[in-house]
């Protein structure tokens, strides 16, 4: 009897130590886990950090990089960086080109005449005139129809030619039909054209102007 006391006494304790190792070893595994980061923790780490890398670097921001940038290329932007507003083409800085006509080169100006020829344009611009002024070695032809009571009115060029010594210059003047709604204002309408090669003196100016009683003018270049 007191054997079996005795094995069973010792079965006991042997079942308790086993069971205090084995609680032992798993608190020492849980232990271990909670100090080493895991696989989750390590991937949402690494995502983390290269974002950050993404957002710091220069090469990869539309901002920082001059050659990504839209706004930084004024290859393609037309605004003014200035002000902002689209630009427009510069129509005074492109002025019509030098066109040749019958043995003579020449060009219709418009706008930013020489001042001689705009002082004459305003002192005759109520009196029909044609007439060739010679500026900065250049000769201009001007003619003037003088007032007239609305739109629709103007000084048509036809053509312009040197034969043997004169030069000749054909316009027309064009007026509006009765059928034409035009502005009621007073208008001057006028032409002038900018010969190339042409010296004071040298030529026989014939103004040739087509309308209902067909009337040319001789004179010399002033």
């Amino acid at each position: 009897m007191k054997k079996i006391m005795s094995i069973l006494t010792m079965g006991i304790l042997s079942l308790l130590l086993v069971g205090m190792l084995g609680c032992g070893a798993m608190q020492d595994q849980k232990s271990d886990q909670e100090n080493q980061p895991g696989k989750d923790a390590t991937y949402d780490q690494l995502e983390e950090n290269q974002s950050n890398n993404q957002e710091g670097s220069p090469t990869n921001s539309q901002e920082g990089n001059p050659t990504g940038s839209q706004e930084g290329n004024p290859a393609d932007s037309l605004e003014d960086s200035r002000t902002g507003q689209q630009q427009e083409p510069d129509q005074k800085s492109n002025p019509e080109q030098l066109k040749q006509w019958d043995g003579v080169k020449g060009r219709i100006v418009t706008e930013d005449y020489p001042a001689e020829i705009s002082a004459y344009l305003e002192e005759n611009k109520t009196m029909e005139t044609q007439r060739a002024l010679n500026v900065n070695n250049k000769t201009y032809l001007v003619l003037t129809m003088g007032q007239c009571p609305t739109a629709g009115y103007q000084i048509e060029f036809t053509n312009l030619s040197l034969k043997d010594g004169k030069l000749i210059i054909k316009a027309k003047y064009v007026k509006p039909n009765r059928d034409d709604i035009v502005a009621t204002v007073i208008t001057y309408p006028s032409l002038v054209i900018e010969t190339d090669d042409i010296y004071e003196g040298h030529y026989l100016i014939e103004f040739n102007i087509d309308k209902i009683n067909n009337k040319i003018q001789h004179l010399d270049i002033d």
